[in-house]
């Protein structure tokens, strides 16, 4: 399993998804964090591993569930210093019937985000989320106690230099835009967007308007 690292200023995002991600090749991509989580665990015991194995211990397979799921930005994840954000912390997650609810009340960019997120428990590497959730011992520190760098890297590691973290948001993003009851509220509820124009351009993308027109077709 070969990557490059990644490039947390690298702000040109190759323009929007042209297609969204299969779950074979979400389904591939956790399997790639689990043997790199393999490795990492072996290299505790044998010094000879890559150097850049060696970052502080936690479920790689959890941060890629949580970056396909919600689409959050990898410095509401993580943290970041500069931007004053804190990451997900203990707090802000909690299992309630079939669903983890996700409380990502810090948003970037002007965004506003005033209702919890949800995922269901049944899809694959939640369990990874929850797990780290339960290892992470105060309520006050972060799940995933990383910098938006390492998250990067790790990212471009697993999906073998092909992609980097805002590229699930926008994945994210245009699979809730592909739905036929899916508005622009629904979208800005979830990742926080105060502008409609940008809803407007993944409900564009998506077809949605002009895909009712074809019914009218006579």
């Amino acid at each position: 399993m070969k990557g490059k690292r990644g490039n947390p200023y690298e702000h040109r995002y190759r323009e929007k998804v042209e297609e969204t991600l299969t779950e074979k090749e979400y389904e591939t991509y956790y399997n790639n964090c689990k043997d790199l989580e393999r490795l990492r665990h072996e290299q505790r015991t044998n010094p000879q591993y890559p150097f850049d194995l060696r970052i502080v211990d936690f479920k790689i397979s959890g941060l890629l569930a949580v970056l396909y799921y919600t689409g959050l930005r990898i410095s509401e994840i993580v943290g970041d210093e500069k931007d004053g954000i804190h990451g997900l912390r203990k707090r802000d997650l909690r299992v309630e019937e079939e669903y983890i609810r996700v409380n990502a009340e810090e948003v970037r960019k002007h965004g506003k985000r005033e209702e919890p997120l949800w995922i269901p428990l049944d899809k694959l590497g939640v369990q990874d989320i929850v797990d780290q959730w339960e290892d992470t011992k105060d309520r006050n520190d972060r799940i995933f106690p990383i910098s938006c760098w390492t998250g990067w890297s790790l990212i471009s590691e697993v999906t073998e230099g092909r992609l980097y973290p805002h590229y699930f948001r926008l994945n994210r993003a245009t699979k809730f835009a592909e739905h036929e009851e899916t508005s622009i509220k629904d979208l800005q509820d979830w990742f926080g967007w105060v502008d409609p124009r940008t809803v407007g351009k993944y409900l564009g993308k998506a077809g949605k308007r002009t895909k009712r027109m074809a019914e009218r077709i006579a």
